[in-house]
């Protein structure tokens, strides 16, 4: 008899708070959060002036760079300035899982009648309550941030 009064309770319970649903990624301010963050990046690469965004790189990012003798906001913005230049960005396709987003980006690289036009990947990792950039692949190419 105990066995069914369980039963039946626990169907109840399901039948009032619905079947158990994975946590959700993030909610629209997140991602408005993250996508913030991702525009103040795109504007160094814009600018060419990469030393503002040094702080929205994640600690993993800043220690690859540490480790590769360019571990200073002077040091990095400098390496950063020498790559490409883009000058127009648009998100196609936004991933998301509970602590990291995927923007995938068109980005225009280049000036005049010939622009050229690459696909760009974003990963933004949370850290603590804000969002930091965590990778970047360019087409198949994995590159610093």
């Amino acid at each position: 008899m105990r066995v069914r009064w369980r039963v039946l309770g626990c169907a109840l319970a399901l039948a009032v708070t619905g079947p158990p649903r994975p946590a959700a990624a993030q909610n629209s301010v997140d991602l408005a959060k993250a996508r913030q963050v991702l525009e103040y990046y795109q504007t160094c690469e814009r600018t060419r002036r990469f030393a503002p965004c040094w702080t929205l790189l994640s600690k993993r990012v800043q220690r690859d760079w540490a480790q590769q003798g360019r571990g200073t906001v002077a040091e990095y913005a400098e390496a950063r300035a020498a790559g490409a230049r883009y000058s127009d960005f648009r998100v196609l396709q936004i991933r998301r899982s509970p602590a990291r987003v995927v923007f995938v980006v068109e980005a225009t690289r280049g000036e005049g009648n010939d622009p050229a036009r690459d696909r760009v990947e974003y990963a933004l990792l949370r850290e603590g309550d804000q969002w930091r950039i965590d990778g970047r692949r360019v087409g198949q190419s994995e590159t610093a941030p």
